[in-house]
């Protein structure tokens, strides 16, 4: 792998990183949605404008990776958010970690989250969490690789293709 950096995000990298999210999603989501307007309005949520908006929340913390100086990823993590399924305290959700397709499977995703579990604990969490579109295998078994486990499903709310499951896994990951 070339030049790989993982800094805190500023409000400076939001055109990047409104690239970086809704590309990655579309990639790896685009199958999942058969109406177009939903699909874009799910896709403005990772522009740049929402990462402005994002970047300025008192609870959010936003990473960048950037291979040979361009974004190829990022993830986003707020601070004492309850995990859907128990309610418990003293959690930070990360909704959002999404690499570009030619940047999975080479640990840039694996270094976000230990930048972000390293924050999480510097602020007193004891865990962090997320959720998973329960047919995202490729996705799930990453977070079990990196020591999540599976404790129970909340619901999509957004337009999907029919057919398809809205089931979100929900996965937990104690910080030591």
């Amino acid at each position: 792998m070339s030049d790989l950096i993982v800094t805190r995000a500023t409000p400076a990298d939001a055109p990047d990183l409104g690239i970086i999210g809704p590309a990655a999603y579309a990639a790896a989501y685009h199958d999942d949605w058969d109406d177009a307007v939903g699909f874009f309005q799910q896709l403005k949520t990772f522009g740049a404008e929402a990462m402005l908006e994002t970047l300025a929340a008192p609870d959010a913390r936003v990473w960048i990776a950037r291979q040979d100086g361009v974004g190829v990823g990022f993830l986003t993590m707020f601070i004492g958010s309850l995990e859907p399924v128990n309610s418990r305290e003293g959690g930070a959700e990360i909704p959002r970690i999404y690499l570009l397709p030619g940047a999975r499977r080479g640990g840039i995703g694996k270094k976000l989250l230990d930048a972000a579990e390293t924050q999480a604990k510097a602020e007193g969490c004891t865990y962090v969490w997320l959720d998973v579109m329960e047919h995202a295998e490729w996705a799930s078994a990453a977070y079990v690789r990196w020591g999540f486990a599976d404790i129970g499903v909340q619901t999509f709310s957004g337009g999907l293709r029919p057919g398809r499951s809205r089931a979100m896994r929900v996965m937990v990951k104690d910080l030591k």
